[in-house]
Formats: C-alpha cells, structure tokens, sequence
C-alpha cells in the first residue's frame, strides 16, 4: 500500500465512523510527526482495531 492509498483508507474510516476526538488529535500528530509509509500503515491498523472491537459507531448514513 502507498502513502496515497493509505490516507485514502484513513479517510474513509473517519469519515464513517466517530472516533474520540482525542484518537483523531493523537493520529494526526503522530502522521505529521513522522511521513514514512510504515508508520501511516501503523496508524491505520490502529484505527481499524479500534474499529474491530466496536469501541466507536458508524455515522449514520455511512457507507459500508
């Protein structure tokens, strides 16, 4: 996956779900800190593991 690809992914994820703000303020300080692919892959395993054990809801309207 690219950095392209990846923030795609990272997108769409917060646009269908609410994350606490507090996870979204921490993985954009972490993606602004450090641009390597990895690292943005990293955060967004993370976001979708938060996604995976239901800790937030789907919008309402979201898609998928």
């Amino acid at each position: 996956m690219n950095h392209d690809e990846i923030a795609e992914e990272i997108t769409s994820l917060i646009s269908n779900y609410h994350f606490p703000l507090e996870v979204l303020q921490d993985v954009n300080q972490r993606l602004n800190d450090c641009r390597d692919v990895h690292y943005a892959a990293q955060q967004l395993r993370y976001l979708q593991n938060i996604v995976k054990v239901g800790n937030v809801k789907k919008k309402v309207g979201a898609a998928g």
